[in-house]
């Protein structure tokens, strides 16, 4: 955990602090000189909301914290509604350590603590999609979760074949031709095993279907984004889904102040643990969008694929290091590469620069 270097720039306002929870929101405010006037509870309702707001707006300016939960859209959204979205922010609940780790933990205390981080200019924020961005979040989330989908049931059915001793063709359900030889494989299968298989095999037909559509939405999405269509023009190993992806769960990389900044973001930096003088490496420490892991990640994985263009000199990089370190490693590190060259590209404009990021000397 680092230290606060900068200046705290306290608000001249009042301060609220929220705890939501499906069936209510504690709250607590705090008063210009940082003491604690009210904490009390409201239905997680709008009208109530709403209600605090104006109560509260009456006095002054308010500014509001409440953590990044499952059920904090519609509650940040009527925030930014009556406050304006400079007066709201969203914490990281993984970050704000006294709430995370306290041993009291209660609903008011939440609240009070939200309030306070606040106050003292101390909150760790987290990123909230808006607008096209988040039209775009909800898209490749949702293709992602039919493509986690679709492969859990196609595992499932290779396991109930191979009970039987029998062998499919790899990719059998992406043709015509090999959809109809399983479906009348399974028709010969009898009992429940079959009944189990001829389900699993529906549950493809469908899942298919609906992650074809998102990718259509996805598309459609992203063409409105001209960002997406620069980080797949200039990126080697980025396609439309994996540039999409990038962009939904991390945002416009300007937002990062440099370049190591916006590749911590993505969790793919390693860790490490020093004390008494002594240092450990660690794993990645995992931070952040695990969907934004996977794109980076697989940008490595299909340059390894590469037999010409920019996506080579990535692949030979990788061979080469890979005599010397674990793959998984040496891929980890290009994925970082890859993202710090995304944030070089928008924040300074350079063009991703192959030969300093994956140097061909040392490929020789």
């Amino acid at each position: 955990m680092k230290k606060l270097t900068r200046k705290v720039v306290r608000f001249k306002g009042w301060t609220l602090g929220l705890d939501v929870h499906k069936k209510f929101i504690q709250y607590s405010v705090f008063d210009q000189e940082g003491n604690e006037i009210e904490n009390a509870r409201i239905n997680s309702e709008r009208a109530a909301l709403l209600a605090l707001l104006e109560r509260l707006c009456k006095r002054g300016l308010l500014q509001a914290a409440l953590e990044a939960c499952g059920c904090f859209l519609w509650i940040f959204e009527v925030l930014v509604e009556k406050l304006g979205r400079a007066q709201v922010h969203v914490a990281q609940p993984s970050r704000l350590a006294v709430i995370a780790n306290s041993m009291e933990k209660n609903d008011a205390n939440d609240a009070w603590w939200l309030a306070y981080v606040l106050y003292e200019g101390r909150l760790p924020e987290a990123f909230v999609a808006e607008g096209a961005q988040a039209d775009l979040r909800i898209a490749e989330r949702e293709w992602h979760a039919c493509t986690r989908a679709r492969t859990s049931a196609l595992v499932r059915i290779k396991a109930h074949l191979a009970q039987l001793g029998l062998k499919v063709p790899a990719r059998w359900y992406l043709s015509k031709c090999g959809r109809k030889t399983m479906s009348e494989l399974l028709k010969t299968i009898k009992d429940e095993r079959g009944k189990a298989l001829r389900m699993l095999l529906k549950t493809v037909a469908f899942l298919s279907k609906q992650r074809m559509y998102w990718k259509a939405e996805l598309k459609e999405l992203a063409a409105k984004l001209p960002a997406v269509k620069v980080i797949s023009e200039n990126m080697p190993g980025m396609a439309e889904v994996i540039s999409a992806t990038v962009y939904g769960e991390l945002g416009d990389p300007q937002r990062f102040y440099n370049q190591k900044a916006y590749s911590k973001g993505t969790g793919l930096t390693p860790g490490y643990r020093k004390s008494a003088g002594r240092e450990s490496k660690v794993g990645i420490t995992r931070q952040g969008s695990a969907l934004a892991r996977w794109a980076l990640t697989s940008a490595a994985i299909c340059c390894m694929k590469c037999k010409r263009g920019p996506g080579l000199a990535v692949r030979r990089w990788i061979e080469h290091q890979s005599q010397y370190k674990l793959k998984k490693k040496v891929i980890v590190a290009a994925a970082r590469k890859l993202a710090e060259g995304i944030w070089r590209l928008f924040a300074l404009g350079e063009v991703f620069d192959l030969e300093k990021a994956f140097p061909v000397k040392a490929v020789a």
